[in-house]
């Protein structure tokens, strides 16, 4: 008998091509962790039809990271705040997904902090 691998397995050994860093992947500092992580922004607007809101002032945007469940010591929580590259965020959520995490964040700021020092 011949056993073939499943597609599962296929996957798993894959994954590597998913967050290659000549491909799609760039290293990002995730709460002090320099992993290979895809970051993306416009994922998390197609999904909910609000990339950005404004209330009175104050800026709150979101932002999608994809990294391996296995590169990072602990998996972020709804609630936690997560930095990533030096920017406070707070984790909206966290889905595992076949090895890979999707990281949903959000962070709030004022128009002030994103205007140009002149």
């Amino acid at each position: 008998w011949i056993i073939m691998p499943s597609l599962r397995d296929y996957f798993f050994s894959d994954l590597s091509v998913f967050l290659n860093l000549e491909e799609f992947a760039e290293i990002h500092n995730i709460n002090g962790v320099d992993v290979p992580a895809i970051v993306d922004s416009d994922t998390y607007k197609i999904l909910s039809n609000n990339k950005s809101e404004r209330f009175d002032g104050i800026y709150s945007g979101e932002v999608a990271i994809f990294v391996k469940a296995c590169d990072l010591p602990h998996r972020p929580v709804f609630g936690e705040h997560l930095r990533l590259d030096d920017k406070l965020y707070l984790v909206k959520e966290c889905n595992e997904n076949m090895g890979i995490l999707e990281i949903i964040l959000g962070a709030n700021e004022s128009w002030l902090q994103l205007m140009p020092n002149k």
